[in-house]
């Protein structure tokens, strides 16, 4: 056989390694996202850009009140990057989350993942509230 078909058959073989491998780490994300889901109302943002600085996941539960009780983060440049605890939200309510200030402790990826959440969560929540005219 040439040597193209054998290149051929590497990249697709390392294409294959490499989708099994993202899926397993978005099953992992989402099996500890679960978790929170005891803890509250949960939201998930991403922040960066995939090539440059590479990109946040930060998942937040959300009691009541709109303060956060658990946080996670995902960020990594390989599939083997796994989700870890986010200490530097904990406590912090849900408009603070979403202004303009730094939080000491995040990453500028992890600042923008954790203000989109914040926003989607009080998107959700006026959404909520809203009557449908029906």
């Amino acid at each position: 056989m040439s040597t193209a078909f054998w290149i051929l058959a590497a990249v697709v073989a390392g294409w294959i390694v490499q989708l099994y491998l993202s899926y397993r780490q978005s099953m992992q994300f989402m099996a500890d996202v679960r978790k929170l889901r005891s803890v509250g109302k949960v939201s998930i943002g991403v922040g960066g850009r995939r090539y440059r600085g590479g990109r946040a996941y930060v998942a937040m539960a959300f009691d009541d009140d709109g303060v956060v009780r658990d946080a996670l983060t995902l960020q990594g440049w390989t599939t083997f990057a796994r989700s870890k605890p986010l200490s530097a939200l904990l406590g912090r309510r849900v408009n603070q989350i979403k202004g303009d200030r730094e939080i000491p402790g995040l990453s500028r990826q992890q600042r923008e993942a954790a203000r989109q959440a914040a926003e989607l969560l009080l998107q959700e929540g006026s959404r909520a509230t809203t009557k449908s005219p029906l």
